[in-house]
């Protein structure tokens, strides 16, 4: 009895520190200064730079030919947006800092296209990016977040049971 409670203390201790580690911040400054406030006021949606949310497992950070197919001719002046020309004609992709992902140790199957077609809102995984001029990490993206959020939509899985089954992101 006494080593079964051990096994479940150790057992919920490695979850935390997993959930722990699945949450990182990133205070790296990133190479443009990017506002995603001023781009969502002009009705941008979140998925024209990050179309890989709505398509497929990652959400895709966006690449330098996207930021120019609309600044090839917007701000073309702009002192940030001639860095951006510079990355397209050096043919390099902007080294963007991360600010959401999941470790590797996390060992987390997360696909971007289930929770889209589930109609999960960016802003419940990522905060209120659209009034943010500096990007940071605003949701902590631990194992009882996901849970919870499990939980809450029960009944949008098929079948209900996968709600809660570990396998579900643990494979």
């Amino acid at each position: 009895m006494k080593s079964s409670i051990l096994v479940r203390w150790g057992f919920i201790g490695i979850c935390c520190a997993v959930a722990i580690s699945c949450s990182r911040k990133n205070d790296l400054p990133q190479p443009i200064a990017f506002s995603h406030r001023q781009h969502i006021a002009k009705k941008i949606h979140c998925t024209f730079c990050h179309s890989g949310a709505e398509k497929y497992l990652a959400a895709t950070i966006p690449s330098v030919t996207v930021c120019m197919s609309c600044h090839s001719v917007v701000k073309t002046d702009s002192l940030e947006i001639r860095k951006v020309k510079h990355y397209l004609q050096t043919h390099e992709e902007i080294p963007w800092h991360r600010i959401y992902q999941l470790p590797s140790e996390a060992d987390v199957f997360f696909n971007h296209h289930r929770h889209s077609a589930a109609g999960v809102k960016c802003v419940k995984c990522h905060g209120d990016v659209g009034s943010r001029d500096v990007l940071v990490q605003e949701v902590k993206l631990v194992m009882g977040f996901c849970i919870q959020c499990h939980r809450e939509h029960r009944a949008q899985f098929r079948p209900v049971g996968m709600a809660d089954d570990c396998s579900t992101c643990h494979r």
